[in-house]
């Protein structure tokens, strides 16, 4: 049963209304906002990740789609509106996660994000391809979690399965084939997916082909904001023909809902992972090859992303570990002082490059004495997570050429005001955490808009700024952090080669 939050609004108001669903690799959330105003309720159904081998996360079709009518069902019963109020539905999704159909049904299970089974097929992309050449081509540098690795993998490891596909779908074209029956790719998830001519913001055929990968099987890329269809599925709660309209990866869309799209802005997407993005004018050429570059949801507009790794995750896994929830560990942390009474956790990714992804440090708790304290180490773990985005904001300002105009804090993170206030001190730059709860649902109501011809005035996004605090407490930690990250990196084997 959907676990469903009505945040405002009542019956008989003729605002324009969007709805949506977001699918995460843990849940639904399906959500209608008023065009340019606030949404007004959501609904949350569980999904399991299944992972039947080493390596592997797949999604069952049938359950998860299940899941995804009961969400977006909850979600319009509890906001009570006219059906006649409704003017499209979008949704967004994890990246690099696929799903096979025939063009009626689903072959087998869909592969998610975090799969690793690409791995064996990184060798052949740098030897057939070249990383150069790759990363020119697509912005992304060889990673086991890419679609194009795993795709390839699959392709030699289920040619029956692979011979019967007609359609590879990235889990947000799934949800809107679903919707409508119209299948086609939002240009982002094809970039995200080490498959796009990303300058040209085209499938890279002449890459795929050489490959041998079927290119007849890809879908007609659509950008963000574009009609795919008209709604089929009389199992959601909303009206038939309802326009279905593309939407986009759940980073762009945070940030794109936070006013990340504004120049010289870089945003912190504060959640299990954190990634780091900027909105550029054209792709970046970064000898160094370490962003990922997509195309934005903005027509003319381009992602460049890094990532801080994993610090929510394991902040989440300390809380666990001591019996409390993650707020306490903030509220501990506060009772120690900046450098954590040299204690260092490594369980962040300052540097986000192919290297660094294929010898990650291995989580670790360094300097650890009989007069550490409790406050100790929670202060350790979120030290650590300020200084792996001050390492990524300072990259991304080296491939930008330029300081950031501004630093925005969005994500379940940025509910956590000590972060902004850290992120503030640590950095020694002011942090805006933006006024909108839910920037995410917002700017796909916006890609709804965009899609509808309506002109909507997105809310005030600049929020509370956090002014620059002083780093010099921090500096000595933060090289401390730098060092034992790469001590640890340099003496572990390249994994994924």
């Amino acid at each position: 049963m959907a676990d469903a939050t009505k945040k405002g609004g009542g019956e008989g108001v003729s605002t324009p209304l969007a709805a949506g669903l977001d699918m995460g690799g843990s849940a639904v959330k399906a959500w209608v906002a008023e065009v340019g105003g606030t949404v007004v309720a959501e609904a949350v159904e569980p999904v399991t990740t299944s992972r039947p081998r080493r390596h592997t996360a797949e999604l069952d079709p049938g359950a998860w789609w299940a899941a995804a009518r009961r969400s977006l069902r909850a979600a319009v019963a509890l906001a009570d509106r006219r059906p006649a109020d409704y003017v499209g539905v979008t949704a967004s999704s994890l990246r690099q996660g696929f799903v096979l159909t025939d063009g009626s049904d689903e072959l087998g299970p869909g592969v998610l994000n975090s799969d690793r089974r690409g791995a064996d097929q990184l060798d052949r992309l740098r030897t057939d391809v070249g990383v150069d050449t790759l990363y020119r081509t697509t912005g992304h540098w060889p990673a086991p979690e890419l679609t194009l690795p795993k795709l390839l993998h699959l392709a030699g490891a289920e040619p029956g399965r692979w011979r019967a596909a007609r359609q590879l779908l990235f889990v947000h074209d799934w949800v809107l084939w679903r919707l409508s029956g119209e299948a086609r790719t939002e240009a982002s998830y094809a970039c995200a997916g080490q498959m796009a001519d990303v300058a040209r913001r085209a499938w890279a055929t002449d890459l795929l082909d050489a490959l041998g990968l079927r290119t007849e099987k890809l879908a007609p890329l659509v950008e963000a904001g574009a009609v795919v269809g008209r709604l089929t599925d009389g199992e959601v709660g909303l009206p038939l023909g309802l326009p279905v309209v593309a939407g986009g990866g759940d980073t762009q869309l945070a940030a794109m809902g936070a006013g990340g799209l504004a120049d010289g802005v870089i945003t912190v997407v504060a959640g299990s992972s954190t990634p780091v993005q900027a909105a550029t004018l054209a792709p970046p050429d970064d000898p160094l090859r370490h962003p990922w570059v997509s195309t934005h949801l903005a027509p003319g507009r381009w992602a460049v992303e890094t990532n801080a790794g994993y610090p929510g995750t394991m902040l989440g896994w300390l809380a666990a570990t001591v019996g409390c929830d993650p707020s306490t560990v903030w509220a501990q942390a506060a009772h120690s002082r900046p450098g954590a009474g040299g204690v260092t956790a490594v369980v962040a990714v300052p540097t986000w490059s192919e290297e660094g992804w294929a010898t990650k440090a291995p989580n670790a708790v360094l300097g650890v004495t009989p007069s550490t304290t409790r406050a100790d180490v929670a202060r350790a773990f979120v030290e650590a997570h300020a200084y792996a985005v001050r390492a990524n904001v300072a990259d991304l300002e080296r491939v930008l050429g330029a300081p950031a105009s501004r630093v925005v804090l969005t994500g379940g993170g940025a509910r956590q005001p000590d972060l902004a206030r850290l992120l503030a001190d640590v950095t020694g730059s002011p942090v805006t955490v933006p006024a909108v709860g839910q920037p995410a649902a917002l700017a796909g109501s916006d890609l709804v808009a965009r899609a509808c011809g309506i002109d909507a005035a997105t809310p005030d996004q600049h929020g509370e700024v956090v002014p620059a605090g002083d780093p010099a407490p921090y500096e000595e930690p933060y090289r401390r952090y730098l060092h034992a990250h790469a001590t640890l990196r340099a003496g572990l084997p390249e994994v994924d080669r």
